[in-house]
């Protein structure tokens, strides 16, 4: 079985059309945050219901449907709250409550393995931060509960570790507004028992234009085409 696993993709819908070209899968797993950020949340919102098996509540779509705390660090903030009034403004009633309805963690079997779904962490589903650079006392008091694999998103920084004998834990990275310094779309095909991490390059400058358009101020729109050109 072929799986294809994405994670923040935050309305990059040239990003994700990239990977859905590029790539062919037998099932797919999103790991939430859907909107907020760019252009296209509408479409993207689509395309995953449409073509995911699998899909989690990320702390932006929660904050979106709901109207709670994105839980955003502060230099993000101005960030989502002016991109989500764009974004509210695109999506539909339809598309609000199907984010609503989507669950914070989900526990699944694929190839008999248990393999555990949330945005952020075990923990702390929706606003858990795990990266390869937090400390080690950290990543154990989000993730080591568990047993299996644990795929989740929320922070953009790719990721695979072993944290014991018997729990793995796997960030695909972000499709839409990849960090690390590399502006590549960012996702994890799972094929005969092993997981692949996968970096394509897209039209980034699409995404520039379609921002460009957006109803924001002008230092925000800079901050995000700063973000989706460089991967920051």
């Amino acid at each position: 079985m072929r799986v294809l696993i994405l994670a923040d993709i935050h309305g990059n819908m040239p990003a994700l059309s990239e990977i859905a070209e590029k790539e062919s899968w037998d099932l797919m797993i999103c790991l939430g945050d859907l909107v907020d950020y760019g252009p296209w949340p509408d479409e993207v919102i689509d395309f995953i219901m449409e073509n995911a098996d699998y899909v989690i509540l990320g702390n932006h779509d929660y904050s979106l449907a709901f109207g709670g705390d994105c839980g955003c660090s502060p230099e993000y903030v101005d960030v989502t709250m002016y991109s989500r009034k764009a974004t509210i403004n695109r999506i539909s009633v339809l598309q609000r409550s199907y984010l609503a309805s989507l669950p914070e963690r989900l526990d699944i079997e694929i190839d008999g393995k248990n393999v555990h779904l949330v945005h952020g962490s075990i923990k702390h589903p929706l606003y858990g931060f795990v990266t390869p650079f937090v400390d080690k006392k950290i990543i154990w008091d989000e993730m080591g509960d568990a047993e299996g694999i644990v795929l989740f998103g929320h922070s953009h920084i790719d990721m695979y570790k072993k944290l014991k004998d018997n729990l793995v834990i796997i960030n695909p990275g972000s499709v839409g507004f990849p960090k690390g310094n590399d502006p590549r779309t960012s996702y994890i095909i799972y094929e005969n028992g092993r997981f692949h991490q996968k970096k394509l390059e897209y039209d980034v400058e699409k995404v520039v234009q379609g921002l460009m358009a957006m109803d924001m101020p002008d230092e925000i729109k800079n901050a995000l085409i700063d973000s989706v050109r460089e991967g920051r």
